[in-house]
Formats: structure tokens, sequence, C-alpha cells
């Protein structure tokens, strides 16, 4: 009788390793927020002891890096930002490999970060969604839901790149940071600029066709750079106020010198309702060059139009 053939029994493939829970994944996207944060405070202090301004004040209307209201604004806000993602994205995701054994691409984080608004000085921007605590939890359930195993998603940007125009890529990406830091300097050092008026009342003229009103303001220069030959360009708002005379200067803390004033006459007419000066336009000289600058008044001069 011929013996029977033994087939080996067939190993199961091993299982995979169970998905981190929803805490541990939001305690390590918090952390790499947090380290992200530190980080940024830091250059912050650095920036502004180096004489570029870098915030504005939290009464500001403008919330963000920046005043934004024209292209070079919007390009050095635009850039702030990308910088900012991109720190974060690499801080959250060497946290959750460590905190949880999984990971999630580079470019799966920056996009997360972005559209849930979980990175810092962004979190609290009307333009990148939502803030705190809404944007922790969205940016875990989609980082919980992305994450694979350590070893199944390449670690670093270069990484996710195809081999063949991974050296373009690397160098674009070498001299796209420099520049792109470079704009954010630059607008900060020439536009340092900001109303320096912080009251929770808001200066409300009596309605009198025709009147002259005073109004004050405080524009200081954040920045290490004298800021001289100040002029005002246009305004914003009711036609209802408009600037007659102004006298501008720079607000020295120390001193207490350099207020300015806005003479303002009240129009013939007023549309029912508060007729507001929303913002001034100033145009400056500052490093031998001249500038203009969008300031928005939190708290601007106004009449209740009957």
């Amino acid at each position: 009788m011929a013996p029977t053939a033994v087939v080996p029994p067939v190993e199961a493939p091993p299982a995979p390793p169970e998905r981190p829970g929803f805490f541990a994944v939001a305690w390590a996207t918090f952390l790499g927020y947090f380290v992200a944060a530190i980080l940024g405070f830091v250059v912050l202090v650095a920036s502004l002891a180096a004489g570029f301004t870098l915030g504005n004040p939290p009464s500001s209307p403008g919330r963000g890096i920046f005043y934004r209201y024209d292209l070079w604004s919007w390009s050095a806000e635009a850039c702030a930002a990308i910088i900012i993602l991109a720190v974060t994205a690499g801080t959250v995701g060497r946290y959750l490999r460590e905190r949880t054994g999984w990971e999630v691409g580079f470019v799966a984080i920056f996009l997360t970060l972005f559209v849930t608004g979980y990175a810092p000085a962004l979190a609290v921007t009307p333009l990148y969604g939502a803030t705190g605590l809404v944007s922790l939890l969205l940016a875990t359930y989609a980082l919980r839901r992305l994450a694979r195993p350590s070893g199944a998603e390449p670690r670093t940007l270069l990484g996710q790149v195809p081999v063949r125009v991974r050296q373009p890529v690397a160098i674009g990406i070498a001299v796209a940071v420099p520049l792109m830091c470079a704009n954010v300097l630059g607008y900060a050092a020439t536009h340092s600029l900001r109303d320096d008026v912080s009251s929770n009342a808001r200066t409300v003229f009596k309605r009198e066709p025709g009147a002259l009103n005073h109004y004050r303001i405080e524009i200081s220069n954040r920045g290490r750079a004298d800021v001289t030959n100040l002029s005002l360009v246009r305004t914003e708002g009711s036609p209802a106020l408009a600037v007659e005379r102004a006298r501008l200067q720079v607000f020295d803390r120390d001193t207490g010198e350099g207020d300015s004033e806005l003479l303002l006459r009240q129009g013939q007419t007023c549309p029912p309702g508060v007729a507001r000066l929303d913002a001034l336009w100033i145009r400056y000289t500052v490093l031998g060059m001249r500038h203009e600058q969008r300031i928005p008044l939190m708290d601007g001069p106004a009449v209740r139009c009957r």
C-alpha cells in the first residue's frame, strides 16, 4: 500500500494590528499641534524682537497674521499658512507614529489640517474653517480613518513623490521655502502700522447735517523701522462721514506723543441706520520706500441716522 502524502497545513495570514482608538489619535494630534504652537511662539517672539510685525491686536477686526486687502498681503498670509501647516503636519505625523504605531502620509495630514483648520494661528481665522475643539475632533476622525500600520505609508513628503521626479521636487521645495519666508518677512517689515485704540464702545456722534466732528486715533508702528511722511489716501465707509482734514502721526508708547486726529464733516444726507467709517488707507515712507496700508477701524466713528 502506497504511503499517503501529507499536505502541510496552510498558515493563515497574520491579523492586521488593531486600529488605534479615537482618544489615542486625538491625543497624538493635539501633541503635534501643541509642539508646533510652541515653535511658532518662539519664532513670533524672535521676529518681533528683530522688528518684523507678525499678528494683529486681539481687538482687530482682521483676524489672522496680517490685514489682508491686496495681492501682497494675501500672498504673505498664504505663504505663512503653508509654512505653519507644513510644520504642524510634520509634528502631528511624528506623534501619530510614536504614540499609536500607525501613520498617515504627510500630504494627507497637510490637507486634513487645512480643511479642518487645526493648525496654530490658523484655527482662529474664519478663512481656515472650524476652531478649537471642533477642529480637533474633525481632524482626529479623518486621520484615524486614513491611518495605516507603520511602514505602510511613506513617512516624508519626498517619500510620496515618484523617484523619477523626486530630485526636481526637492530642488523646488528648497527654493520655494526661503522665498516664502522672505515674502512674509518683507511684508511684515514694511507694513507695521496698526490701529492701537482698543475700546469697547464706538464713538457715535449726534446727527447734525454739515457739522464738523473731531475723532482721535492712535496709529502705532509695531516694527523697528521708522515710519514717516504719513498721509491719508482714502477712506472706506458711509459717505455720511467725510474726512475734511487729517493729522496723522505714529503714536509713541514711551512718550505718549503722536496722536492722530480726523476732522469729519457730516453729509447732508444720511440713509437710515448707522453711518460708519470702516477703514483708512495711509501712505507712508519706510526703509526709504513709499508704501500704502489699509488699516481697519474696530471702533471707528459713526453717526446714527434717523
